[in-house]
Formats: structure tokens, sequence, C-alpha cells
């Protein structure tokens, strides 16, 4: 969703903010796990403070479903992001 609110395939953002705020509401360590498994997969890039989308498509895919509605009325609510 913050790619969907970005220019580009890159976005700042660190594994505190992700952990601590309304983002996931999991310990710190979860993030860095569940990022390093997206990397592993070669779906992103995280260094510190930024994340890369490598294949935007799969990620999507992966989430099976629990992407895209959310989207659709943002969308039809706000207007198309991109």
């Amino acid at each position: 969703m913050c790619d969907d609110r970005v220019e580009g395939n890159s976005f700042a953002i660190t594994h505190e903010f992700l952990s601590v705020s309304v983002m996931l509401g999991v310990r710190r360590p979860g993030v860095t796990i569940a990022l390093q498994t997206l990397e592993g997969q070669g779906l992103i890039r995280s260094m510190r403070g930024e994340v890369v989308i490598l294949d935007r498509a799969r990620l999507i895919a992966l989430a099976d479903g629990s992407y895209g509605r959310a989207e659709a009325e943002y969308a039809r609510l706000v207007g198309k992001l991109h």
C-alpha cells in the first residue's frame, strides 16, 4: 500500500516505524524476519531506512486476496493514485 502512494518503486521506512506504528503492530524482530523472507524470495530489497519493490505482481499474489479491496475503495473515494 505504501508503494501505491509514492512515486517510483522505493520508499523510506524503518523497521521500527513498521513495527510499533499502526502499520503492523508487531515486534521489530518480526518485521525484520518478514522483510528478510520477502527479500530472499526476490520480491523486495530492504536497506537501512528504505524498501525497494522488485516484483509488485508477486507481492500482490502472495497477499492472497488481502490486497485490493481497501485500495479499490480508496480509488473510488479519492481517485486513482498513479
